[in-house]
């Protein structure tokens, strides 16, 4: 009796577990794709430790991976916020754009690889190949009709390349998507990929055609997208390249035969703050003045017991941000001659960066 008693319990809690299976099992395959919104707004939903990152799957073997997930209930949760089916394509851009890598490595040897929607799921990089057929699988699986766009285009200047995108169409209006582009680009000096993901190539199919074939309209649209972005960003001091500044300037003086140049800390918060309106200014294409600063230091004079400054600021539309040597390196290429000015002793430096923006504000201080 005691034996049939534990069967039965023990068959009523499998019972127990089926029925609360069943009832949650959605929520939870959704829960695995759980995710939230970034900085810019955009949609990050982590697909696990199981799915293997760029980096981590290199030198594993492919048929260890797990199956791809079902696309369905991914499109789903992706979309799960989406109020209009436009928002969902905006919702389905963004996922893809986020969360996808390019591949660098099979651009360059395609038949080595896998293709297509669940291969990219998969592996999160491919190519635009990839990228297109799971963007058109992704809007196909919540009821959005979508198209699979292949052609030639145009990325720079004399430059010819094979490319796929997409085209979606709701009540009568079609939207041109191409979520390679989207999603970043490539460093050719370095060879690798650079994740960067941006709403610009979500537009009208007209739009999309312009920015595929007109090298310097989109270069202008991409400049125009960094300013915004940098506009909608706090600016932020980056101290440890003023002190890494510091040092490499330094190390340049000492080099030429110059005394070091020590750091006029009394200053800082001034030169910041013009660095930081300079920042403003170039956010809306105006040209900022070093006047205010200018006069700040003439009203300190007496307390800092000031003599003669030098005054340099120096702007960069660069992403992602550089290291503070390589910034440094294009600082004294084009910088007059304050460094190598001997009557200097001291310098106060400012860095700010908002977005893909960098402004570095330089005052070099001689005492009486």
């Amino acid at each position: 009796m005691k034996r049939i008693g534990w069967f039965f319990l023990a068959a009523l809690l499998v019972a127990a577990a089926l029925l609360a299976l069943k009832c949650d099992l959605a929520d939870r395959i959704f829960d695995y794709f759980r995710g939230g919104i970034g900085e810019a707004g955009r949609v990050q939903i982590d697909l696990g430790e199981e799915y293997p990152s760029s980096g981590d799957s290199a030198e594993e073997d492919d048929s260890a991976l797990p199956p791809p997930a079902d696309l369905k209930s991914l499109a789903c949760r992706i979309t799960a916020e989406a109020s209009s089916d436009y928002e969902k394509i905006c919702a389905i851009y963004d996922w893809v754009t986020a969360n996808i890598a390019y591949d660098v490595e099979k651009a360059a040897n395609m038949e080595a690889y896998g293709s297509g929607a669940r291969y990219v799921l998969e592996k999160r990089k491919g190519v635009c190949h990839d990228y297109a057929e799971l963007t058109r699988e992704l809007l196909k699986a919540v009821g959005i009709k979508a198209t699979y766009e292949k052609g030639d285009v145009h990325p720079a200047p004399g430059r010819t390349e094979r490319h796929a995108w997409n085209q979606a169409c709701i009540e009568g209006t079609c939207y041109g998507l191409d979520t390679t582009w989207g999603s970043g680009f490539v460093d050719e000096a370095k060879g690798i990929f650079v994740p960067r993901a941006s709403r610009l190539y979500l537009t009208s199919p007209e739009e999309l055609g312009r920015l595929h074939n007109d090298p310097s309209y989109k270069e202008s649209r991409e400049k125009e997208m960094q300013r915004l972005e940098a506009a909608a960003a706090s600016p932020a001091s980056l101290p440890e390249y003023e002190a890494r500044l510091l040092v490499l300037m330094n190390e340049t003086r000492v080099a030429a035969g110059l005394a070091p140049l020590s750091e006029e800390a009394r200053l800082l918060a001034a030169v910041r703050q013009s660095a930081a309106a300079a920042a403003e200014k170039a956010c809306s294409g105006e040209e900022h003045s070093l006047e205010q600063l200018k006069a700040e230091l003439e009203r300190r004079a007496p307390e800092i017991k000031l003599e003669k400054a030098g005054m340099y600021a120096f702007t960069l539309w660069d992403y992602p941000l550089p290291t503070a040597d390589e910034l440094y390196r294009l600082i004294i290429a084009e910088e007059s001659s304050y460094l190598h000015d001997a009557g200097f002793q001291a310098v106060s430096l400012g860095v700010i960066r908002r977005g893909a923006l960098v402004i570095v504000t330089q005052v070099f201080i001689s005492y009486y």
